[in-house]
Formats: C-alpha cells, structure tokens, sequence
C-alpha cells in the first residue's frame, strides 16, 4: 500500500477539523498536509525497495501472479511474501507463500511451488529502463516473457 496512504491522506486533507471541532485556516491546512506528506514518507522509508504489492504480466499485459511482498529496511535483508495464481478463479491452491526470493542490484529471482508434484516456477527478472523488471517465467517446459509491474 505505498502508494495508497498518501493518496488516500491527500483526498482527506481539504477537509481537515481541529481537535477544537473548528475547521483548520489555510496557513494551517498547508502546515498540516505537511506534516501527513512528511510522515507518510518517513513511514516510506522505513521499508525496502521491494515492499509491497506487485503483478507479474505477460508481454501482451495479461496478469500472471499477485505477490505482496515484505522487504525489511535498507533492502539488504531476506524479501519475503506470498503469491496468486492470477489465471485461475480463487480457490484453495492458487496462493501460496514464495519458496525463495533472491535479489542483487541486477537481478531478481522468485522461486515458488504453485501445486504439489508439479514443476517449480521460477521467475528471473532484471531491472529495465523504464523502472519495471523484465524477464521470463518458467513453468516446466514453458517459458514466458514477464515484466512485474508495482500496483
């Protein structure tokens, strides 16, 4: 939800009511959207690079996987997460916690075990220009060109 707190603290902040139950001044509006806007990226900062919820889509857009992913400060640490087979309607199996995530600065790499006594799916990705990660999805004999977008 990186992104949605601070949208979400913006839309509120024209409506903004004192403690008193007055409503705040424009001098003071600005300096209390200030300090949401000042929080909300302290909050930010507290997180690493990965933290949140992304989308693995194919190269045609069509989404593959969900991944709400857990990135602990700095973004040297172990990524953790889960994941949802996009592809399929919901129902029990088609989440999962990630097996293994592995990262360096020019590489990403997931591994997950969508069904038991199936392939494992692998997901090697690498950071691309326009800020997303591209690669290819493995699942058994298949191969497909990814990129895992931010939500």
């Amino acid at each position: 939800m990186r992104g949605g707190l601070i949208i979400a603290v913006a839309a509120l902040a024209p409506v903004l009511v004192l403690a008193s139950g007055a409503l705040a001044q424009p001098d003071q509006d600005n300096a209390v959207d200030e300090r949401i806007r000042s929080s909300a990226a302290a909050a930010e900062a507290l997180q690493g690079p990965l933290d949140g919820p992304w989308t693995l889509i194919s190269a045609a857009g069509a989404p593959i996987y969900a991944f709400q992913l857990v990135d602990r400060p700095g973004g040297q640490g172990m990524v953790e997460g889960v994941w949802r087979d996009l592809r399929r309607p919901s129902m029990p199996g088609d989440i999962g916690l990630i097996d293994q995530i592995s990262r360096s600065p020019t590489a990403l790499t997931i591994t997950l075990n969508a069904s038991p006594g199936q392939s494992v799916v692998m997901i090697s990705l690498h950071p691309d220009p326009a800020g997303m990660w591209s690669g290819e999805l493995r699942e058994g004999a298949s191969t497909t060109q990814v990129k895992l977008r931010r939500n």
